[in-house]
């Protein structure tokens, strides 16, 4: 097939299947598609896109998205930028990666020169750039926490110029930046971070199946950065959410943020559907500073049909984990987009309240025909 297209960039290629890009393992092919190492190549790719019309898809470690069948119809630009670099001030420590670096191995790598602040997020899939994105969190730390700034290049500026974003301006909440709202028109080059070198790990994470404030009564001491890693991929390991563990995007919804009010209906709810369970689970709610609740979305699907190895064809839920949905054999996006939907009605029809998706859909998955 014959292009007519200007400013083609080095490396460019056509047609590409994107499911094994992503740790689902669904989705179509890309129309155009490139690898970017360095903010020159990013330039390249964006000048290409812009001059020629096209869609832009960013993707970094395809482990927090579901692509369509039908594939993308633009280009899809695969940020995969080196690097780790650390300086000392005092007690504390700058680490700076570049936003295609593996999530986790910016974490060992913290642990590996005895920093400390990133271990509660260890084994959490992807890049370091789609970290600060979205925020990545779990056992009671998050990416906002250490996160001091990043290298930014806005699609919507045509002159490509690089932005510093520090952390007042991304707006971070839970799983959520000014970069994610507008997910997409910004690009990640370079993250920077700040962690302590000195001291010991802080913590106070606990749900019905992990509480880290245990390791140190097991131990008799303090824990290390890296006992708290060597605790939480054990447990990750054994709720399945380890990369290549199962063919899935993660936690396919994320927790829910509910009144006062609406708490007291769900737990009058699961109490009444089964006390015995609601006890058994607890802690599944946690009170917020401003008196609304976090809620536990694994905890309401335990109310429904959708429990851990509930298998549908080509698609299921993990046996390990109540809210990761898995790509069990030649599933298609929109099998995945069913069974989420499907799930979703479930909890709406019991508790009066929708999960929302963590997973960011890229196309028409929701297409049925």
């Amino acid at each position: 097939m014959k292009l007519e297209f200007k400013k083609i960039p080095n490396g460019l290629i056509y047609d590409v299947p994107l499911a094994p890009f992503t740790t689902l393992g669904v989705g179509g092919e890309a129309r155009f598609f490139i690898i970017a190492k360095t903010s020159e190549e990013v330039v390249d790719a964006l000048n290409f896109a812009r001059t020629n019309a096209l869609r832009i898809f960013i993707l970094g470690g395809g482990s927090n998205v579901a692509i369509a069948d039908n594939g993308f119809n633009g280009l899809v630009l695969s940020i995969q930028i080196p690097g780790i670099t650390h300086t000392k001030r005092g007690d504390n420590a700058i680490i700076t990666a570049g936003a295609g670096v593996s999530w986790d191995k910016l974490v060992a790598n913290s642990i590996e020169h005895g920093f400390i602040g990133l271990e509660c997020l260890s084994g959490i899939p992807g890049t370091v750039g789609g970290a600060v994105v979205s925020n990545i969190g779990a056992y009671g730390a998050q990416c906002s926490d250490t996160f001091v700034s990043a290298e930014v290049l806005d699609q919507k500026d045509g002159r490509n110029t690089i932005k510093i974003f520090k952390k007042e301006e991304c707006n971070f909440s839970y799983h959520n930046s000014t970069l994610n709202d507008a997910f997409g028109r910004y690009i990640v080059l370079q993250a920077t971070f700040s962690l302590s070198a000195i001291g010991t790990s802080r913590f106070s994470y606990r749900d019905n199946r992990f509480d880290l404030e245990a390791l140190a009564v097991e131990s008799g001491r303090e824990p290390t950065p890296r006992d708290v890693r060597t605790a939480i991929l054990k447990m990750r390991k054994e709720k399945g959410m380890l990369n290549g563990f199962y063919k899935s995007a993660g936690s396919f919804f994320r927790m829910l943020f509910v009144s006062a009010e609406k708490y007291l209906y769900i737990l009058e709810k699961a109490r009444s559907l089964d006390a015995e369970k609601e006890e058994c689970l607890r802690p599944w709610a946690w009170e917020q500073l401003d008196g609304s609740y976090k809620i536990a979305s694994g905890f309401l699907l335990e109310y429904t049909e959708f429990q851990k190895g509930y298998a549908r064809g080509p698609v299921g839920i993990s046996p390990k984990h109540t809210l990761s949905i898995i790509n069990v054999e030649d599933a298609r996006a929109r099998d995945i987009a069913q069974l989420a939907r499907d799930m979703q009605d479930a909890v709406e029809k019991i508790f009066s309240v929708r999960l929302e998706r963590e997973v960011k859909y890229i196309g028409d998955v929701e297409c049925v025909g």
